[in-house]
């Protein structure tokens, strides 16, 4: 078990911050019971000049993935940028957005030539800024940084739940070998299975539906109505053929959908596929419902009589066969690869078929073995934590009457309310940490003061930030995109004034 020390703590509306002996933070949910009873505990100890001792698995969820990973999963929050340039990546230019500043003249310079509409007149120049790039949780597995991690919550509460990790590492594992050439279309890839509903395979598999049509060959796409396929395929085209633009909503490419997806085919069969996360391609921002992928192996046949639940977008699973089938699925226990369909051209042409020799479907005696599986969203719901809402008003009255006697310097303000005039207030270091120890891995040492009026909008923050390096009021707007009227308040509200 993970256990450390707590040496202090920020209590606000919107949370609490815990500062722990190995240089971490963890943040917890204000309104729940867990948190109220370790601010309790952490408070008395406190005053007692002692420090509280948790099992981080306990209150961590990354935490408890990075143990049942033995590691190989690692979880940081950072900035995307920064943290792939600490563990070795290519550093990428930032991402950049263009603004347009006001009109122009036109101008017979040759280095900045002027761009007219049909009509003539000349159109205004855009100026690349940088984006602000804000701090978010990232993996790290095997060197490689994962963004857009957060995505998986539903995959990751299910394993703090007390579910395997086996199918979660694979599949980390399997993205980190992609992810520095195709960091895009990973992070919209997590997005595609945000709101997916299947787990994910044993083997590290993204598990997803596709739609065919019934033909007297087996199965055939619903759209070129050419690549015939059965259960136990693996169609396959070539990468190059795969439209890798995600701007392309609909282009060429092996269409994988999940369940929210599925009323949009008229295909009268619906298929479990398996998805190597290494042969995603594309995943359309606007329509993250589907990808496309390079290849794709039939693991299962839905049975009839959930397409109408399906199609609704509700959970199979309540199906005692759908839950059966979709166990095996998981465990690896379906039809191997038996024939390697490969379309040779656009819009389902030069479809060749290689059966894999040695390859038996799988007997039916054995379907169902692995018992049943549910959906993501059709599994009983753990029990829900106590909500208690932590009184923040009883915690500063606490915390002050600690402070009082000397043994904190800590307050904790709960309303949005002008700062009050700073006081002077010596800080008694608890008992065994070293002033080097407060100054640097840990700023707090016991509970302190935040004032939830700084909590400002992203864009204020950011803004303040840019006036302070010394911007001028016309450049943050352009850059920020804040109106004027806005901006004037906010620094007169922090008593600035304009630069420029």
């Amino acid at each position: 078990m993970s256990k450390v020390r707590i040496l202090g703590a920020i209590a606000s509306q919107s949370g609490v911050t815990l500062y722990l002996d190995n240089g971490e933070e963890l943040n917890l949910p204000k309104d729940t019971q867990r948190t109220k009873e370790i601010l309790d505990q952490t408070i008395e100890a406190l005053k007692r000049h002692e420090h509280v001792e948790i099992d981080m698995t306990t209150f961590s969820i990354e935490k408890t993935i990075e143990e049942k990973t033995n590691g190989v999963v690692k979880f940081v929050r950072g900035r995307f940028s920064q943290l792939k340039a600490l563990f070795g990546g290519a550093v990428e230019e930032p991402t950049m957005t263009t603004v347009v500043l006001g009109s122009v003249k036109p101008s017979a310079s040759p280095a900045a030539p002027i761009n007219h509409t049909p009509s003539g007149r000349p159109v205004a120049p855009e100026v690349a800024v940088p984006v602000y790039e804000p701090e978010e949780l990232h993996a790290v597995v095997n060197d490689k940084v994962i963004p857009g991690i957060e995505a998986l919550s539903p995959y990751m509460d299910a394993i703090n739940n007390g579910e395997d990790a086996t199918g979660f590492q694979r599949f980390m594992e399997r993205i980190a070998t992609v992810v520095d050439k195709r960091s895009h279309t990973v992070k919209e890839l997590l997005n595609f299975m945000k709101n997916g509903d299947l787990p994910i395979a044993d083997d590290g598999s993204i598990v997803a539906y596709k739609v065919l049509q019934s033909s007297q060959s087996g199965f055939v796409d619903c759209h070129s109505k050419k690549v015939t396929q059965k259960l136990g395929s693996f169609v396959q085209m070539d990468e190059k053929l795969v439209d890798p633009n995600r701007r392309n909503e609909c282009s060429t490419g092996l269409h994988i959908a999940r369940r929210g997806y599925l009323s949009g085919f008229s295909g009268d069969i619906i298929t479990l596929v398996k998805v190597a996360p290494e042969d995603v391609i594309a995943v359309p921002p606007g329509e993250p419902n589907k990808m496309r992928a390079k290849g794709y192996h039939i693991v299962g046949v839905l049975p009839a009589d959930v397409h109408p639940t399906l199609r609704s977008n509700k959970p199979m699973t309540g199906n005692a066969k759908a839950s059966k089938l979709l166990a095996d699925v998981v465990k690896g226990n379906h039809t191997p690869i038996l024939e390697i369909v490969n379309i040779g051209a656009a819009r389902g042409g030069n479809v060749t078929v290689t059966p894999v020799d040695g390859a038996k479907k799988m007997p039916r005696a054995l379907v169902g073995t692995s018992g049943e599986v549910k959906a993501l969203d059709d599994r009983p719901a753990a029990p829900a934590e106590e909500k208690v809402v932590v009184s923040i008003k009883d915690l500063r009255k606490r915390v002050d009457e600690a402070a009082m006697t000397g043994d904190m310097s800590a307050a904790i303000n709960n309303a949005p309310q002008a700062a009050p005039a700073k006081k002077a207030k010596s800080v008694t270091r608890p008992n065994g940490v070293e002033p080097d120890a407060i100054r640097g891995k840990v700023k707090i040492p016991a509970l302190v003061k935040k004032n939830v009026a700084e909590q400002l909008p992203e864009k204020h923050t950011r803004a303040l930030a840019l006036h302070k390096d010394g911007k001028s009021n016309r450049a943050i707007e352009a850059e920020l995109k804040i109106c004027r009227k806005t901006l004037k308040k906010l620094f007169d509200k922090h008593g600035l004034k304009p630069n420029g």
